[in-house]
């Protein structure tokens, strides 16, 4: 049997459950453009080696290692010119594990490497995923969920069984106050959970752990809130365009700013400024 080779990334479109998996055997001309995206992706190497670009890191993988991709993880993949790979990769719905706010957060953003118990468990489920993924049978959706769901469960077991003697020291905690100290002054700056962490030398899982016991929340929450409260105050105090105040906050997408001011203030910007117009 030929293997089909792809000269560029697969598209990741998700199915209504929230699973995909998909199999890219890359040929020697594979090239991938960065991407950004809403989901959880797990990547098995099966075979060749590269360079895994995850935001502004880039880490080596080869064969049988596992890549972890957290939401809104910029990436992308150079392979080793002597040996294109062949991936298996499981996308995940975010919503799936919106029932805790921060388990998204907790995931490594890393090359997963030298565990091969943890990378034949994964192996397993995406191999019994395939399978299942072509079947019109009534319990594909759930079946598929619940071994996404297990995969997860295996990423932050291995993570935790390797930090749970790293325990935050006094000045990482200091560190992570005097962020949360500048954040109402430069919260527009913040690009993304992984830049913040690196730019103070924590290891992500500190950083978010550190985060939540100091401000009580998430991250990308508290930034959205700080982003919504400096929205409000220009509404009420200027003439400023709609779309000049979006930018301000940073947000480069309108309609994501409106989103997001209607889930935190139950009205749209322009609606708001209205309001407070009539007082």
């Amino acid at each position: 049997m030929t293997t089909n080779l792809t000269d560029r990334a697969l598209p990741e479109e998700l199915p209504p459950w929230g699973v995909l998996v998909l199999e890219s055997h890359h040929s020697a001309q594979f090239t991938m453009e960065w991407r950004t995206h809403p989901f959880i992706k797990v990547v098995y190497v099966l075979q060749g080696k590269g360079t895994f670009h995850l935001g502004e890191a880039k880490e080596y993988f080869s064969a049988g290692d596992v890549i972890i991709v957290p939401p809104g993880t910029r990436n992308r993949i150079d392979d080793d010119p002597a040996a294109a790979s062949s991936l298996y990769v499981c996308c995940v719905a975010k919503s799936l594990v919106s029932f805790d706010p921060v388990l998204a957060d907790q995931l490594p953003c890393q090359v997963l490497r030298g565990d091969g118990h943890f990378a034949n468990r994964v192996a397993s489920l995406l191999r019994r995923m395939v399978h299942v993924q072509v079947l019109e049978s009534p319990s594909r959706a759930i079946t598929m969920v619940a071994d996404a769901m297990k995969m997860i469960q295996a990423v932050l077991d291995r993570n935790q069984k390797r930090t749970k003697n790293e325990k935050p020291t006094s000045d990482e905690r200091m560190a992570i106050q005097r962020y949360v100290d500048r954040l109402p002054s430069n919260f527009f700056d913040e690009t993304s959970i992984d830049v913040a962490a690196s730019g103070l030398g924590i290891p992500r899982r500190t950083f978010t752990k550190l985060f939540v016991e100091v401000t009580g929340d998430t991250w990308l929450n508290h930034i959205r809130c700080l982003a919504i409260s400096h929205a409000k105050r220009r509404l009420r105090e200027t003439d400023l365009p709609i779309t000049s105040i979006a930018f301000e906050c940073g947000f480069n997408d309108l309609s994501t700013f409106y989103r997001q001011f209607k889930k935190h203030c139950g009205v749209t910007p322009r609606e708001y400024r209205s309001a407070a117009d009539s007082v």
